[in-house]
């Protein structure tokens, strides 16, 4: 049985590692013209999305927190570890051994993480408190009904 307490982190991207040929992810862009063969142009998703291959996530949301900021429930994000965390941006943070996704508010030397939720409070950091800045969400996946 999963422990539900536990996120789900995926390291996403291609493996630099291996020589073999790295699965390609593609999405045909145009349709174009039946009179000519080059009409459809393939998209890899890794190069579009992911900046920083070895320092990618993937984690699904769990909570409206973010839905303000087009962040729901189930949501897949894509974290980036290598991107250094700024105001304003939109973050995973590890507080007190819990991943939250915030966004990141500086004022001076104080941090807050924020919710787009007025009804959640924001979280401020102190001296001496387990809290870590762990990425910043760089792009959201959502599935649609169909």
């Amino acid at each position: 049985m999963e422990d539900s307490s536990e996120p789900r982190v995926v390291r996403v991207g291609r493996d630099s590692t291996t020589s073999a040929q790295p699965v390609r992810t593609s999405v045909a862009i145009s349709f174009g013209s039946p009179a000519t063969e080059s009409g459809v142009t393939r998209l890899d998703l890794n190069d579009v999305f992911i900046r920083n291959p070895q320092a990618t996530y993937m984690m699904r949301v769990a909570g409206t927190a973010m839905r303000d900021a087009g962040i729901d429930d189930g949501d897949i994000v894509l974290v980036d570890r290598a991107v250094t965390p700024a105001h304003g941006h939109v973050v995973i943070a590890v507080v007190d051994q819990e991943f939250l996704c915030r966004r990141l508010v500086r004022q001076g030397d104080a941090l807050s993480l924020c919710a787009t939720d007025p009804a959640v409070a924001a979280v401020h950091p102190r001296e001496g408190d387990e809290f870590q800045l762990w990425g910043v969400v760089t792009t959201v996946m959502k599935s649609l009904k169909v």
